[in-house]
């Protein structure tokens, strides 16, 4: 986490040291980005850096708590509540919740989709899998809730269903970035809503309870 240093800047001067890193961290990958860069384009002393992270990693682990904390702001009512609802209905919202984050923030969705293209990196260990960890066990919960209230066949592989959901989340977001942010014509792409609505019907006739 940054030092107390950096919170006790005014707020201005900590969003432009942090909009220079994402720009740094959308550009290049943690190994190959530039602290030089960063304080070059945030206009601070070098030697600043140093009194408010640890070193890059610490300023990068911040933006990555940033990117957390912006699509949690993303949460529907739904999202909120999520027990009280049908369990297909539950992924649907967290699916579309996914693009609408993609769609707003490009820039933070290059930059995790670039820490998860590298499993081996020591960083993914420390960031990326402990959130995968805890949105299995997320649905792994709402699944369990799922097959007590008769929406979800009894005798599926939690581990296994649980995990497949959750990384189809991530991949349909991706979709979004790869296929669709990048059009001009584009503000919202129906196309991908129905794809969503197809594999929802496929997940309900394969795990669905008849």
């Amino acid at each position: 986490m940054p030092k107390e240093t950096f919170f006790n800047l005014p707020p201005e001067k900590r969003a432009k040291i942090e909009e220079a890193a994402i720009r740094e961290f959308v550009e290049y990958s943690f190994d190959n980005a530039s602290v030089n860069r960063i304080v070059k384009g945030s206009g601070i002393p070098k030697g600043s850096f140093y009194q408010y992270f640890e070193d890059k990693k610490d300023l990068y682990k911040h933006i990555m708590s940033l990117i957390i904390a912006k699509k949690m702001e993303y949460l529907t009512p739904v999202m909120k509540n999520p027990f009280d609802h049908d369990f297909f209905v539950i992924v649907r919202e967290m699916y579309e919740t996914g693009l609408n984050f993609a769609r707003d923030n490009p820039d933070f969705v290059v930059i995790g989709n670039r820490l998860r293209s590298d499993p081996s990196h020591a960083l993914f260990k420390e960031i990326i899998e402990d959130n995968i960890d805890k949105s299995n066990q997320v649905f792994e919960q709402l699944l369990i809730l799922g097959i007590e209230r008769g929406e979800i066949r009894p005798d599926i592989d939690l581990g296994l269903t649980a995990h497949l959901i959750s990384a189809l989340n991530v991949e349909i977001s991706e979709y979004y970035q790869k296929h669709i942010a990048k059009k001009d014509d584009y503000f919202y792409d129906d196309g991908v809503l129905v794809t969503i609505g197809k594999f929802l019907d496929l997940l309900r006739f394969g795990i669905g309870k008849a």
